[in-house]
């Protein structure tokens, strides 16, 4: 009994540990969760030649409405990321180093209790 409970303690401790989650806590209560896109892809769309945005690989970064950074998280292949926060209004927006293209707009997000707010965010490339 004794040898099950120390490594059990000791994953449970550790687990509490972490702290600005990437969403793999189950547990969360509340944050965003959403998919980042980047388009247009092709200077010009022809009829029957689609031409769809491709999911962004970079850092999302989450800000209060004092402009503080309270967390970033990483995009997935597709594009895709969660973060969990506290209920409560936010800008999210992925980090492009700004300026010329890519570029991006900040989205205003309001996080409720027991939610997780969808959002999708598109970054311009800047091709016409």
């Amino acid at each position: 009994m004794r040898r099950l409970l120390v490594p059990t303690l000791l994953a449970v401790a550790l687990a509490g540990c972490s702290g600005v989650s990437s969403g793999d806590d189950p547990s969360a209560r509340s944050g965003i969760r959403g998919v980042v896109t980047a388009g247009p892809q092709c200077p010009v769309v022809v009829q029957g030649s689609p031409c769809p945005d491709r999911p962004w690989s970079g850092v999302v970064r989450v800000t209060n409405p004092d402009g503080d950074t309270v967390g970033e998280v990483e995009t997935d292949a597709q594009g895709g990321f969660s973060i969990d926060l506290e209920p409560g209004s936010y800008e999210v927006l992925p980090v492009t180093g700004g300026g010329r293209p890519p570029t991006v707009s900040p989205e205003a997000v309001e996080v409720d209790v027991d939610t997780f707010t969808e959002v999708t965010l598109v970054v311009d490339t800047g091709i016409r």
